[in-house]
């Protein structure tokens, strides 16, 4: 094997690392990793493990960070990196990787320019042209490689709707000759799960364990081919409590509420479904089925307490997901002091507090207040206490609603629940 091109390849491997430690450290606080203690160490193990319920200890991670000098630079594996990557708002590893793409173009050029002979000053214009050609030319059999031969493959999903819970199967839908490995392609099934599979077997299951309309996604290598659906409807109202670091199993709650105007369950319907509720959990409402209502054209408006402080539950918060037919709406409303932890996403419009500025969704909302969203012509505005706290646009509809979920740590509640189209006026 060349020694060279072995260089060449771990330098980008750890380029991309040291980029995504440095943007790690970014949002720990505003130190240098070389200034690092310690301490900072524990605290980057527990937001870690609170954000991707992937635990790191401290010494693992000043072995990624460079802090504990070896013989050899260590390069964690996969599963590892993922948590790195989704700690800094990407989806995984692979997209991280893709989305810096720069580090194998230096890594190139490196490459190149260590190779070249030296040469008289006056030939440096000759050279710079001969690096820029490799550069290209790299680049271009890069894309035929990874991409150019893999538009003839599809996911397709054998059973794509149904109740909660659901085994979903999928396989590889191929026109023509497949032309590489099965296992080469890869589902992220698109719930919340770390979990990933291949198609060394000829077809991969998934167990979608709650309602809602998700849209699993098929990567090549490290690009994203294909997305396809997978709709699980519910009867009526659906109350699920999930414990944060036991993503194995839900709890189903057995409580009717499809005719009071009250939705809410107390801490013995919680407790009684199995939930240690010393601990963090999680409560979702969720009505999934198919609307007439657009998904870019409505008025939702309720009376929202989220969870007095109680183990385990401490920022008091309440998420709002809009299924559409191609894609969803989400936003967490939480306590000012915890919006490091929120998010939203309005179609394909989406920030995550651990980098952004989230500060308008920092509202205290255990002793209740009136929350109206409102989507016009793909406009956003969300109201608290009729004050408006927030707009932004998006520019690809989403289609018509699919369903609907309020979900809030701990026990929270809300009632004069209305969601209505705006053109139409047709309830849902």
């Amino acid at each position: 094997m060349n020694t060279e091109s072995v260089q060449t390849e771990n330098s980008v491997f750890f380029k991309q690392l040291d980029i995504c430690c440095k943007k790690v450290a970014s949002q720990v606080g505003e130190k240098s990793i070389s200034d690092w203690k310690n301490s900072d160490y524990i605290k980057l193990s527990g937001l870690l493990h609170r954000k991707t319920k992937v635990h790191l200890s401290e010494n693992t991670l000043k072995r990624i960070f460079g802090k504990l000098k070896k013989p050899t630079r260590y390069y964690p594996q996969k599963a590892t990196r993922d948590a790195l990557a989704q700690f800094i708002g990407f989806r995984d590893w692979y997209e991280f990787e893709l989305l810096h793409p720069v580090t194998e173009k230096e890594a190139a050029a490196n490459t190149a320019l260590h190779l070249a002979p030296s040469k008289p000053k006056q030939n440096y214009t000759f050279y710079l042209i001969l690096t820029l050609f490799i550069l290209v030319t790299v680049a271009g059999i890069y894309y035929i490689l990874s991409s150019g031969k893999v538009h003839n493959v599809k996911l397709i999903c054998l059973n794509p709707e149904g109740k909660s819970p659901h085994s979903a199967i999928f396989k590889l839908g191929i026109n023509g000759k497949l032309s590489d490995k099965a296992g080469n392609f890869t589902i992220d099934f698109a719930d919340g799960t770390l979990k990933q599979s291949n198609f060394s077997d000829s077809i991969a299951n998934h167990y979608y364990e709650t309602p809602g309309r998700y849209f699993p996604r098929l990567y090549y290598k490290n690009a994203i081919i294909d997305t396809a659906y997978v709709y699980l409807q519910s009867k009526g109202w659906n109350i699920i409590a999930t414990m944060q670091n036991d993503s194995s199993r839900v709890y189903p709650i057995l409580k009717k509420i499809a005719t009071t105007n009250d939705y809410h369950v107390s801490s013995r319907d919680v407790l009684d479904a199995g939930v240690d509720t010393s601990k963090t959990f999680f409560v979702s409402f969720a009505n999934v089925r198919p609307t007439g209502i657009s998904a870019d054209n409505f008025e939702f408006n309720a009376d929202i307490t989220t969870s007095a402080e109680r183990p385990g539950v401490r920022c008091s918060q309440v998420d709002l997901v809009v299924y559409g037919e191609h894609d969803k709406h989400f936003l967490s409303i939480i306590k000012p002091e915890c919006t490091v932890w929120g998010s939203y996403r309005f179609s394909e419009v989406q920030k995550i507090g651990a980098k952004d500025d989230l500060r308008e969704f920092g509202h205290d909302l255990t002793n209740g207040g009136r929350v109206k969203l409102r989507i016009e012509n793909q406009k956003v505005v969300l109201l608290i206490d009729d004050k408006e706290i927030f707009k932004t646009v998006y520019h690809t509809p989403i289609g018509k609603l699919m369903g609907f979920k309020v979900i809030f740590a701990g026990i929270g509640s809300f009632k004069n629940f209305k969601l209505s189209d705006l053109k139409t006026g047709e309830n849902f």
